[in-house]
């Protein structure tokens, strides 16, 4: 046999195994590809997941607590009923996991599917929350994506089992602890009007701060940064600061870790309790008329503060009140006449006089310096008297 017979017979020889594996096992022949993955976007944003979404009888499912993250919603699993409570100023859904029956602000209505656990995970349906929640569902076969459009008048954080809402217009401040909906805690003189951002800090197991960032205008010169003391779910004490064309120097903690708040040109240290300790006008202390400060270290017995337009770093002694010029102070002569030149709002006063804090050891405080003629950095110290 040649060698063109030889292989036409093991042609044919692998033929007729191949049909006998598809006649024994039909499911091969007819075996689908698998699908693409489900993707999911909130207002054009394309959104990722820990948990990945699933289609399943004909509707998009997603991991219930990514669920809430996406919609600014505090969810809160209740195992011994199986029951799903979604808190939010604008509406509360409560589900049960298999069942397709639902309550939507206290009136019962009837899903088209119902919640489900999934490798311990539980999911809900998309399209249902999402609209329970006044937002919109588009669902686009091809690309196997789902599409959420949503307007979120809050920003929110959930920390420590309790869900907070901040509203960016009118500064409504709303809390929502466990399964319980959500209250109002306080109106607040927040008002966001550009890329906002909400952070929290704990002073107790009571008290807490709460620090909203706003940056707005262009090119996003402009900052406020408000922080706001609850405390036993009450508001006790409100700041506000205004910042432009300069980066936001404050810190927010004395050494003792106490919080700080910064209105304008007050600056209130507030205990582990919620409770105001020391009050400073920085205008009387260091003769500035500059309407907001930064507060760049504070301890027992100094505090280093800067005026955010006039822009020189000043120590204040807190017992005699005393101040130290630490621009003039430190640096030399030529560089100071050169810093009393600039134009404020040109971009060489960007970082104003180059000066940061950078800690106090023992009677020594230590800072740093960069200059922005040649790009220098040095390392500075003044001894505390």
């Amino acid at each position: 046999m040649n060698r063109r017979l030889k292989q036409k017979a093991a042609l044919a020889w692998l033929s007729v195994i191949a049909l006998a594996v598809v006649s024994q096992y039909p499911d091969i022949a007819n075996a689908a590809p698998e699908p693409k993955p489900v993707t999911v976007s909130l207002n054009a944003w394309d959104e990722t997941f820990q948990n990945q979404p699933f289609l399943r009888d004909g509707s998009a499912y997603l991991p219930l607590r990514e669920m809430g993250r996406l919609l600014n919603g505090k969810t809160t699993w209740i195992a011994e009923d199986r029951r799903i409570v979604m808190s939010h100023p604008d509406v509360a859904v409560e589900l049960t996991l298999g069942s397709k029956e639902a309550d939507i602000n206290g009136e019962k209505v009837v899903m088209r599917t119902a919640p489900i656990n999934k490798n311990g995970v539980v999911y809900v349906p998309v399209r249902f929350v999402t609209q329970a929640f006044g937002g919109k569902v588009a669902w686009d076969e091809k690309k196997r994506h789902v599409a959420l459009t949503r307007e979120e008048p809050y920003m929110f954080l959930d920390y420590g089992g309790i869900g907070y809402w901040l509203a960016r217009e009118d500064g409504e401040l709303h809390a929502a602890k466990g399964a319980e909906p959500s209250r109002l805690v306080a109106d607040t003189n927040v008002e966001i009007k550009g890329y906002g951002q909400l952070e929290i800090a704990t002073l107790s197991d009571q008290t807490f701060v709460l620090k909203a960032y706003d940056n707005y205008g262009e090119p996003a010169s402009n900052s406020l940064i408000y922080k706001l003391v609850v405390s036993d779910g009450k508001l006790t004490l409100e700041s506000e600061a205004y910042y432009y064309g300069h980066p936001v120097r404050g810190i927010d903690w004395s050494s003792a870790m106490h919080a700080l708040l910064v209105g304008g040109s007050t600056l209130y240290e507030v205990n582990h309790e919620g409770a105001i300790v020391a009050t400073h006008d920085l205008q009387a202390l260091t003769g500035y008329e500059d309407e907001n400060f930064h507060v760049e270290w504070y301890d027992d017995e100094f505090m280093v503060v800067r005026p955010d337009r006039t822009g020189w770093l000043t120590l204040v002694n807190r017992k005699t009140k005393e101040t130290v010029n630490l621009t003039e102070t430190l640096l030399s002569k030529e560089q100071w006449d050169i810093y009393q030149s600039l134009d404020k709002l040109n971009t060489e006063f960007a970082n104003w006089d180059g000066l940061n804090v950078v800690i106090r050891e023992g009677n020594t405080l230590k800072l740093s310096h960069y200059y922005f003629i040649g790009g220098v950095n040095t390392s500075l110290e003044y001894k505390l008297k």
